[in-house]
């Protein structure tokens, strides 16, 4: 009876489904279900000389951007010892900053926060807050002046106060504003403080416009010579690629050492950049910014929190005695990223070791139990799993483990297909069943997932392009452990009235047309690595990761097959693509055309 209301419910909202939408421009395959991409959408771009990449509008910084600037511009124009005050001061104001939300083509499947270029009332005045209070932190004791402007600044000498005043706007603005401060800039900023002597509030004046000033909130690019004028296609100068080199893979401000290249123009040789990509991406600070990248990339946005269900009948049942904490959804989504750290920066990695990895990289305790290893420490080399089924990304907890007592194949299937295979799927029709089912008491997730999606206009996409996608992970259950056996409970009373052998076997057409059967989620990730889709894929998150936009297939092709072939030819370890990335043309130049 349950399964049977659950499959009329959604035969009736299934009328509205439209099915996948390609990222190609090409015609959907005869006989595939409306939408389907054409083949080679997401496999190839083919590099096409003589078209520029789109324009872009004027982007902010992000939150973490914003934030970790400020923190590294109080390091260097605060006394060693007042720093943690000043932090501590202007705490309430970065965290006031509002939040980014994951933007891209699909959002919360491959899209990420460093896209959303919204501007709101809240970021103007939050912004301004910050700007303000960084300000009277800097110059609320003579200590502290002197420390930001120098001994000039608090001395009892009048006839050195224009000196004093344009030397601090000279350099602590062309480290704020991240660009040479010029003559008239100095007469900008300095009019407030009109005519000497000048005293704090002169300086805090001048510090508050600097860090409200576009130069400081934004990536403010005017070029520098051009590449091709016919297609307004420019070099950026030194400045603004030392600002991008270090908000990519810093997410802050360039050090001395940038500013110094920027300012002598010798960051733009081609030697001098090649060795500062180098020297920065070595740098510690990057790997947070990866991190980051990996996190929201790797992030299913579907999964409750593992303890959220506990006390309820039939989750109490699927459990036994492993009680989840409110850390382990947590844990399961670090480990995630602890991987592609491991095989990106720790080791020679490639994109095939994500995916077929045997290593465990769960820190917690509870997360390392329930796969049967030890934690690891993360220095040391990481425990192999005792499992033959775990291996590779699908296999691990973060990418099986739902937070209900139902596996959600439907959810798994379509998290592959956005995020890892960047094939793009229409919004569900807005009455469809928006809850996982219920467990049954004479059906497995299978059976209820095959039935509920069997008939009307979402038949064709469910049964080729999305269930089997999850149907081959089934032999783990909603908790992220193995299983050869799905126990069949009723969902009202939690009672386990049998079990039924697990079926994982699938076709996934991760090509259209392509019948090719998998046993399990570890033929599955083969198939996909033999498709060329999840290297097209990993260019295709990485870029809109680098460049803050959504890339376009045709426009960006050149950039996107660079890091493409190197992943498909050369078998190139994930360090070296990540770090290619900058060494791209695209990553040089700006197009200042119409479509901006």
């Amino acid at each position: 009876m349950l399964l049977a209301s659950l499959a009329a419910a959604l035969t009736a909202a299934s009328a509205a489904c439209t099915g996948i939408v390609g990222d190609g421009s090409d015609s959907t395959p005869p006989g595939a279900p409306p939408g389907t991409p054409p083949p080679g959408s997401s496999e190839a771009f083919t590099c096409e000389p003589g078209l520029a990449p789109a324009s872009v509008p004027l982007r902010r910084l992000s939150r973490a951007q914003l934030s970790n600037t400020v923190r590294d511009l109080i390091a260097v124009a605060a006394p060693p010892a007042e720093r943690g005050a000043i932090l501590e001061a202007v705490a309430p104001h970065l965290d006031a900053l509002p939040y980014d939300d994951r933007e891209g083509p699909q959002e919360h499947w491959g899209g990420f926060t460093r896209v959303d270029q919204t501007v709101t009332q809240q970021h103007v005045e939050r912004s301004y807050a910050l700007a303000d209070a960084v300000a009277e932190e800097l110059t609320r004791s003579p200590e502290r002046l002197e420390a930001l402007a120098g001994r000039c600044a608090t001395d009892d000498e009048a006839g050195n106060d224009d000196a004093c005043l344009d030397t601090f706007l000279r350099t602590f603005g062309e480290r704020a504003l991240r660009r040479a401060v010029t003559d008239e800039d100095v007469a900008f900023y300095r009019q407030p403080a009109g005519a000497p002597p000048f005293d704090a509030a002169d300086y805090r004046d001048m510090v508050t416009q600097l860090l409200a000033a576009p130069s400081f909130l934004y990536f403010v690019e005017h070029g520098a010579e051009a590449v091709d004028e016919r297609l307004a296609l420019y070099q950026v100068d030194p400045y603004e690629l030392a600002s991008r080199l270090a908000y990519h893979f810093w997410q802050t401000l360039p050090d001395d050492e940038l500013l110094a290249l920027a300012r002598s123009g010798e960051l733009a040789r081609d030697d001098v950049y090649r060795a500062q990509v180098d020297r920065v991406f070595a740098d510690p600070r990057t790997r947070a910014a990866l991190r980051q990248f990996y996190a929201e990339w790797l992030r299913r946005p579907d999964v409750a929190e593992l303890s959220s269900r506990v006390g309820t009948p039939a989750f109490d049942t699927l459990r036994g005695d492993f009680t989840p904490t409110g850390e382990l959804r947590e844990a399961m989504f670090d480990e995630l990223a602890d991987m592609a750290l491991y095989y990106s920066l720790d080791t020679r990695g490639t994109i095939d070791d994500l995916y077929t990895s045997r290593k465990s990289f769960a820190r917690s305790e509870e997360l390392a139990a329930l796969y049967g290893v030890p934690p690891w420490d993360g220095d040391g080399e990481p425990p192999d799993f005792v499992e033959p089924e775990r291996q590779g990304l699908l296999t691990r907890a973060g990418m099986v483990a739902t937070g209900s007592a139902n596996t959600r194949p439907i959810m798994k299937g379509v998290f592959v297909r956005r995020a890892l295979l960047c094939d793009g799927l229409s919004p569900p029709p807005a009455n469809v069943m928006a809850t996982a089912p219920d467990t049954t008491t004479s059906a497995t997730s299978r059976e209820v997932v095959t039935a509920l999606t069997g008939s009307g206009s979402c038949a064709g996409c469910h049964a080729n392009l999305i269930n089997p996608l999850g149907f081959a992970t089934e032999n783990f259950d909603a908790l992220g452990r193995l299983r050869d056996e799905e126990l069949l409970i009723d969902p009202v009373t939690g009672e386990l009235t049998g079990t039924a052998p697990v079926d994982s076997r699938a076709v996934p057409q991760i090509t259209w047309g392509d019948t090719t059967e998998v046993a399990d989620g570890r033929e599955l990730q083969q198939l996909m690595l033999a498709s060329g889709k999840v290297q097209s894929c990993f260019a295709r998150v990485y870029f809109r990761f680098t460049f803050g936009r959504t890339e376009d297939a045709t426009r960006d092709a050149c950039a996107l097959a660079d890091l493409t072939d190197a992943l498909l030819d050369d078998g190139a370890p994930l360090s070296d693509v990540l770090r290619r990335v900058a060494l791209t043309p695209a990553f040089r130049q700006r197009h200042f055309g119409e479509d901006g």
